[in-house]
């Protein structure tokens, strides 16, 4: 009789344990979740100064930072300095890390499970195209921020070219990627509006990235 006592209290605490178990994963599920959703709604950077650009850029070197984390750590660093949102800088790392993951997701999910290809030479010229446009209106002297503009690419040891190059490449190659998928999602969801396939393209691939970590 006590081993049958025993033996189902054993069973139950296991059971209990598991169901907590369960319990905690779906939590943190949906806790990542929701920072992947709020990285996605960032707002953009505001008027920024020469302040703001040494603080980020301090704060990227105090956490040994380069390459594309460096400048992608760099841009949210702005983006919160300049709509006075306070953070210190490992958050700010960690949800420009959450972004540059759900931009690495969302060109995997368009290449590998629709099929979407975008030949390097066509990507190439559209970029080239519309950086050099791009850099003639930033770069105008009618542009009251070409100074700012120019002491965060000499900050990050970049010349014009290259500081153009590192922050629009990955916008223009999503752009280009998009003009091919969503006609594809849009069959694939039912709807041909816009604002929807966007949102319902950007669950997907948020559960693609939650489901992988867990």
């Amino acid at each position: 009789m006590l081993l049958k006592k025993g033996l189902f209290l054993c069973v139950t605490v296991l059971f209990l344990s598991a169901c907590s178990m369960n319990l905690n994963a779906e939590e943190e599920k949906e806790e990542l979740r929701q920072k992947l959703l709020e990285v996605n709604r960032t707002s953009p950077i505001e008027e920024m100064d020469k302040a703001h650009i040494d603080e980020a850029v301090s704060a990227a070197s105090q956490l040994d930072l380069e390459g594309k984390d460096r400048d992608r750590f760099v841009l949210y660093h702005l983006i919160y300095a300049t709509n006075d949102i306070e953070m210190d800088k490992e958050d700010v790392y960690e949800n420009s890390q959450l972004r540059l993951q759900y931009e690495e997701t969302w060109k995997d999910l368009a290449v590998e499970r629709y099929g979407i290809q975008v030949e390097e030479e066509r990507l190439q010229e559209i970029i080239e195209k519309d950086a050099t446009a791009l850099k003639d209106d930033v770069f105008s002297p009618d542009n009251p921020e070409r100074d700012t503009q120019l002491y965060l690419a000499e900050e990050l040891g970049y010349s014009v070219d290259e500081y153009v190059y590192q922050f629009t490449a990955p916008i223009f190659e999503q752009r280009e990627i998009r003009e091919n998928l969503y006609p594809l999602l849009e069959e694939e969801y039912g709807t041909r509006a816009d604002h929807e396939v966007s949102h319902q393209y950007q669950m997907e691939v948020i559960d693609e990235i939650v489901e992988a970590q867990f």
